[in-house]
C-alpha cells in the first residue's frame, strides 16, 4: 500500500511508524513543511493508559518516550483560595521537541530497510 502523510509532527510520524510496523511493505512518505526540528507548542501530556496503548503498538517506541517523561499521579485544584488534591490519575508530560525527536529518530531507524524517510520541505 502506498501511505502519503501529510504533516511531519508527532501524530504524522508516529502513524508512519504505525502503518510500518503493521506492514513493512507498505511504501509510505511523511510531508512537512517545516524544519525536521521545529515545532510548535511546549509539551505533550499522556495518560498512564495511553503509554499502555503505546506500548501495545510499539514497544520500541514507547520505551524512549518513557525514559525522557517526567510521571505525576496528583491533579491539585485551587478554588477560592483553597487546595483540594486528587491522586491516583497517572499523567507522563514530555517536551514536544524531545517527543519528535524520539519518533524522528525511531522512523529513520528504518531506512536502508523497507521505511524510506521522504520528509520535503
Amino acid at each position: 500500500m502506498r501511505v502519503a502523510c501529510l504533516g511531519g509532527g508527532p501524530a504524522g510520524i508516529y502513524f508512519a511508524i504505525s502503518m510500518k510496523l503493521r506492514d513493512p511493505a507498505h511504501d509510505v512518505h511523511v510531508f512537512e513543511r517545516n524544519r525536521g526540528g521545529d515545532t510548535f507548542g511546549w509539551g505533550v501530556v499522556f495518560s498512564d493508559q495511553t503509554l499502555t496503548n503505546l506500548a501495545a503498538n510499539d514497544p520500541v517506541s514507547a520505551a524512549t518516550i518513557a525514559d525522557s517523561f517526567a510521571h505525576w499521579d496528583d491533579i491539585e485544584v485551587n478554588v477560592s483560595g483553597e487546595a483540594i488534591v486528587s491522586s491516583g490519575h497517572g499523567f507522563i508530560g514530555i517536551g514536544r521537541k524531545r517527543l519528535l525527536q524520539i519518533l524522528q529518530q525511531r522512523a529513520r531507524s528504518w531506512r536502508g530497510d523497507a521505511f524510506r524517510d521522504r520528509v520535503r520541505r
